[in-house]
């Protein structure tokens, strides 16, 4: 069985070249699409710029989501296997290149943003920079499950 990709995207310029590779043909590993990932990806990042329909406790954010903001930001990586509310997790069935598409226009978006961001709803309050990197190591933890055609890993 094929394991997953190292992936780590020092900046987010980088994540849509990796997506235009997929897109000439990839096999997915886990248990979304690459157009569910694409979605999913796109719904984060559009949340730190308009906010989430959502947020933990305050207290939850300045104990556990302190802690695993530190991780996350500590050691460039998302743990795997977190279950996500059905209501947060991107529909089956959606198309690679449209999704991928409104992925490209989501980051222009947030390269555009000028204004303050949102506040993190587990992790807090984040800088600019910090969300910049939040969002790269989320795109490389998602992408890293989407393989190349014939990249034999």
């Amino acid at each position: 069985m094929a394991e997953r990709r190292t992936l780590s995207f020092a900046t987010l310029d980088r994540v849509m070249p990796d997506v235009d590779q997929l897109l000439e043909g990839h096999e997915t590993l886990g248990n979304w699409s690459l157009g569910q990932i694409c979605n999913h990806l796109a719904t984060g990042i559009t949340g730190s710029v308009d906010g989430f329909p959502f947020r933990t406790p305050w207290i939850y954010r300045k104990t556990l989501g302190a802690v695993r903001r530190r991780r996350v930001f500590q050691t460039g990586r998302m743990a795997t296997g977190v279950q996500l509310p059905s209501r947060f997790c991107p529909k089956p069935g959606l198309d690679a290149r449209a999704e991928a598409e409104a992925l490209r226009a989501t980051l222009r978006y947030y390269a555009g943003y000028q204004e303050p961001l949102a506040m993190h709803p587990i992790f807090g309050e984040l800088t600019r920079d910090e969300w910049s990197r939040l969002h790269a190591i989320h795109c490389a933890h998602h992408l890293s499950f989407v393989l190349p055609r014939g990249s034999g890993n």
